[in-house]
């Protein structure tokens, strides 16, 4: 096996491993969100300014997310997996 080829299978693993983990995050922080945004609450109860603090990390995250499995497929392209 060449050496760019066993580089590039390690990649993927320690790629495949952080999406794992930003999948994790980014269910707790949608957990978190709904706690704080109970439907059946009063507007003035609710707590916006974390909610929103949460919901903008969430979204950097999510784009971190689809961009690392962007980078897996080109990868799995390369290595000649699907």
């Amino acid at each position: 096996m060449s050496t760019e080829r066993l580089q590039n299978m390690g990649r993927l693993q320690e790629q495949e491993l952080k999406a794992k983990e930003l999948r994790l995050r980014i269910g707790a922080l949608i957990e978190q969100i709904r706690l704080r945004l109970d439907p059946f609450e009063d507007i003035e109860e609710l707590d916006i300014e974390t909610s929103t603090t949460l919901m903008i990390e969430l979204g950097r995250l999510v784009i971190e997310y689809k961009g690392l499995l962007e980078q897996n497929k080109a990868i799995k392209k390369a290595l000649g997996k699907s």
